[in-house]
Order: C-alpha cells, then structure tokens, then sequence
C-alpha cells in the first residue's frame, strides 16, 4: 500500500507537469464575414459627414494589404464585394473595381490625392463617394480599415475599423494575390459590375477605357 501510495502522487506530478510545458491551443473561430461586411457597411452610411442620397453611385475598391498595397486576396475581395451588395440593397448604384494603389494616399488635412487619369475616371463615371481601405494579417486577429471618400472635395465623409478572428477560413482567405489579373493600372480600373438600383438609361456610366 505505501508503494501504491507513493506512486500516484508522482503520476499525478507528471501529468500536471506536462500539461504546462504544453499548454493547450485552441484556434480562433472564424466570423461571418458576411455580418462582418454589412454591419461594417452600416456603420459607414451612419458616420457620414455628408448626405448621400439613394440612387447615388459608388464606386467599392478592393481592399488592399497593408504591407504591400500592390496585392490583395480573397479576403480583400470578397470584403468589398459584401460591402457592394450592403450599400446596393441600401438603395445605391455600385459599381465594384480595383482602383489605382496612389487613389488612397492622403494629403495633410485628409485630402485624397488623385492622378490625373484617376479624376478622368471618376468624373465620367459620375461617382459620388469612393469606398475602399486596407488590411492587416495578424496571428489571432485580421484588422481592416475602411474609409469613404468624397469624389467632389476629396475629403474623408466616413471610416471605420474592425477586426476579424483569424479562423481556419480567414486564414485561406487571407492568401495574397496581385492586384489585377497582370497589375496594370488599365486592369485595376477595369469595372467587374455595375448595378443600378433602378433602371434608367440615361444614368449610365461612360466607359472611359
């Protein structure tokens, strides 16, 4: 009895002695990107700085990587594609496009810097705000920046951050892809859809390409 008495305790040490030295990792569980996207989109049409009223079109970028914003992902997609289909059923006309990598860098003050090639777009497109931002792939946590622009003063009208749990899903999604099927400034302004909220002829974009 005494040898019985005296070896379970030494088990017993050891168990809980390696259950320290190898803590259990439980990986983050993946969010839904789709209420991730419309409450995101929601949060942007209450923040405006500005009215912008339904039927008005807005241009969604794909969001970029932070690190290098020549790339994106399927995450960067399919975040802007959710975010297109919130502010279309809210009554606007979208149109979803990668814009150019320079279209988001900001002046002092928060004025948008625009190219030349850029403003062309804009105004034959008849866009009212732009909606597009970045993110950044953690270990846990996928952190996104998302900023509406103003296409007439080129001012900041709206942001928002959030953050999405780095599940198995976003992990996959978050794989980086070049902007653009080559990365060309024609290809990253190349539209991927255009829809109007309500059928009108004579509201349609000219294709400046």
């Amino acid at each position: 009895m005494l040898k019985k008495a005296t070896i379970f305790p030494a088990l017993l040490m050891a168990v809980l002695t390696g259950c320290t030295s190898s803590p259990y990792y439980q990986e983050p569980k993946d969010a839904d990107l789709v209420e991730v996207s419309y409450d995101a989109a929601e949060t942007l049409k209450h923040n405006l700085k500005r009215t912008i009223p339904e039927g008005s079109l807005i241009i969604i970028s794909t969001l970029l990587n932070v690190d290098d914003l020549k790339k994106t992902s399927s995450f960067g997609r399919i975040i802007s594609d959710q975010l297109a289909s919130a502010f279309h059923n809210s009554g606007y006309r979208i149109i979803g496009m990668e814009m150019p990598i320079d279209l988001f860098v900001m002046q002092e003050g928060g004025v948008l810097h625009l190219s030349d090639e850029t403003k062309k777009i804009l105004k034959d497109y008849g866009a009212a705000a732009i909606v597009g931002g970045v993110y950044a792939p953690g270990k846990k946590t996928a952190y996104v920046s998302l900023r509406m622009i103003d296409t007439v003063s080129k001012n900041i009208i709206s942001s928002t951050d959030l953050s999405v749990p780095m599940g198995p899903d976003a992990k996959t999604l978050l794989e980086s892809k070049d902007v653009g099927s080559a990365g060309s400034r024609s290809e990253q302004t190349e539209p991927r859809a255009v829809e109007p909220a309500k059928e009108d002829e004579t509201a349609e974009p000219k294709n400046p390409l």
